[in-house]
């Protein structure tokens, strides 16, 4: 190996691994062609096959997948160079770990690092580097064949310094590239901070979250005891679905969980009954573990009797019970239920909480006549209807965001992003079971993408032929007729009433197209359009 004049000092500058010591551990046995890094085999080749493949990705990928492509590979050399690392020398500071990424850097030929100032804390997660790079690789590469670039260019050396710094501090370290040598700077420049000093809401944090950082590593560093992030954080995908389903009844759910009174929670399959009750459960018994829920189905009174009866958990707080279509229950349950139900005066009683879910409607269910009277009143005190999907077109396509990174995380996949048109799709589809049937388009629809493709609106076209789904527009009848029925059993209806509630009903799937309301109610549009006009000014 031949080192410049001047420069055999320079070998044992720095901490440890100092370069001398990296050199040691590469080994060349060109009789039978491995170059090793200590036990990991590299490679020796021609700068310019990079740039040969990155053009090659970008024509047949486009700009954006080549540099979430090209910058998740960096970020995967940059997680094994520090697992490299650590395991080569054990007892190393790891100040001096951390440093390492900058001397492996220049050690593989790809650029100089020189450090403007590199400050991190491993106990408390804080880190702040700005640091040159030399004679980059892929920017002296750009600018040889296609000239001085409109944006930074070093995508991969950039993901390797977040991947390296990641896994180092076990956590999400993101570097920007602020000057490019293939801009015409005399350098290039990069700056890393933790995510959370970028902020989540930085549109290279949230690239790095979804579809760079691999989940491999996303898992080990959520196992780390120095992560202090919780794995439900605002920003992750199960809780932001929670957070946009029980938005319309958020309101009710608070009010509630105040008065601890036994809630109904009342709603079509899939509307999120079961993640309103998780919701409230949470208000009420903040940090306590999920609920239990048991069927009303074959549920017999001596296994009601020991769900409900008196007990507190471990820390003294009270325990959740959702019991799950209580019209099931034999009339033998259902006296043990309304026994438990009536008030009682004695406060010493650590009775669990008592959340119900049924699919009927409010009305259907104050009128259901295998309930016993008693537990239809009572349970009515506290109620919350969960709307279908139908009803909230306009957050339909928040709802599959979040729900599509559920279904990735579930079925170990990468998060795949909706397309504007796929969402489109969606708001015209009926959900025959409301998130049930959501979640199934979009499980099909996940599996199908490319790694670096969005889900356009021809998966979720053949994810819902799959399943033999509908237009809604086609079948949009039955939520009227809902409607009609909901309102016979309404106090004070007349027909007028019921009018206005067809009009309604029709805009809001038309979207507030009259034209096309119209068409759905057999009017014409002027029809339509004057009938609106008289149910909103009664007076005129």
């Amino acid at each position: 190996m031949k080192i410049n004049k001047g420069q055999e000092a320079l070998l044992d500058r720095g901490g440890r691994p100092t370069l001398r010591e990296l050199l040691a551990h590469l080994v060349f046995s060109p009789v039978n062609g491995v170059l090793r890094l200590g036990n990991t085999r590299m490679v020796l080749q021609r700068t310019s096959f990079l740039s040969h493949l990155r053009e090659e990705i970008v024509r047949n990928y486009g700009r954006e997948d080549a540099y979430v492509l090209l910058t998740r590979l960096g970020f995967q050399a940059g997680v094994e160079d520090s697992r490299f690392v650590q395991a080569s020398w054990p007892n190393l500071d790891p100040g001096d770990a951390f440093t390492a990424g900058t001397r492996l850097h220049t050690v593989s030929g790809v650029t100089r690092v020189e450090t403007i100032h590199n400050d991190f804390d491993f106990k408390k997660g804080k880190f702040s580097g700005e640091f040159l790079w030399h004679e980059s690789a892929e920017a002296s590469e750009h600018r040889k064949h296609y000239g001085d670039a409109a944006e930074p260019v070093c995508w991969s050396l950039v993901g390797y310094a977040s991947g390296y710094a990641t896994h180092a501090l076990g956590k999400l370290i993101v570097y920007k590239e602020i000057e490019c040598k293939a801009m015409g700077h005399k350098h290039c420049r990069v700056v890393g901070k933790p995510a959370d000093v970028w902020g989540e809401d930085d549109a290279t944090v949230q690239l790095f979250r979804r579809q760079i950082m691999p989940r491999y590593l996303s898992e080990e560093i959520r196992a780390r005891p120095q992560q202090t992030t919780p794995r439900t954080s605002p920003k992750d995908g199960a809780a932001r679905l929670e957070a946009v389903v029980v938005e319309p009844v958020r309101g009710q759910l608070e009010r509630i969980a105040v008065s601890s009174l036994p809630a109904l929670v009342c709603g079509p399959v899939g509307s999120g009954k079961a993640i309103a009750a998780n919701y409230l459960a949470r208000l009420v018994l903040p940090g306590g573990k999920s609920p239990e829920l048991a069927s009303g189905h074959g549920l017999t009174r001596e296994r009601l009797a020991a769900l409900l009866a008196p007990s507190t958990g471990r820390s003294g707080s009270r325990q959740v019970l959702v019991l799950q279509d209580p019209e099931a229950l034999d009339p033998a349950a259902q006296a043990l239920l309304e026994s438990y139900l009536r008030p009682t005066f004695d406060a010493s009683r650590h009775q669990p909480l008592l959340i119900v879910l049924t699919e009927s409607a409010p009305w259907e269910f104050g009128g259901d006549a295998r309930l016993r009277p008693a537990i239809r009143r009572i349970l009515a005190t506290a109620q919350v209807a969960m709307p279908s999907l139908a009803e909230r077109r306009h957050d339909i396509p928040e709802i599959a965001r979040c729900l599509a990174e559920v279904v990735a995380e579930k079925i170990h996949m990468p998060p795949r992003e909706l397309s504007p048109a796929a969402e489109d799709v969606l708001c015209e589809m009926r959900f025959h079971e409301n998130l049930v049937t959501l979640e199934a388009i979009l499980t099909a629809a996940v599996l199908e993408a490319t790694p670096l493709q969005q889900i356009d609106a021809a998966a979720i076209e053949r994810a819902a032929g799959g399943l033999h789904l509908e237009a809604a527009a086609s079948t949009g009848s039955s939520d009227l007729q809902a409607a009609a029925l909901a309102a016979f059993h309404a106090e004070g209806f007349d027909i007028e009433r019921l009018n206005e509630i067809l009009y309604r009903l029709a805009m809001e799937r038309a979207s507030g197209n009259v034209a096309r309301a119209a068409q759905m109610l057999g009017l014409s549009r002027p029809q339509l359009a004057y009938r609106l006009r008289d149910a909103t000014n009664p007076a005129s």
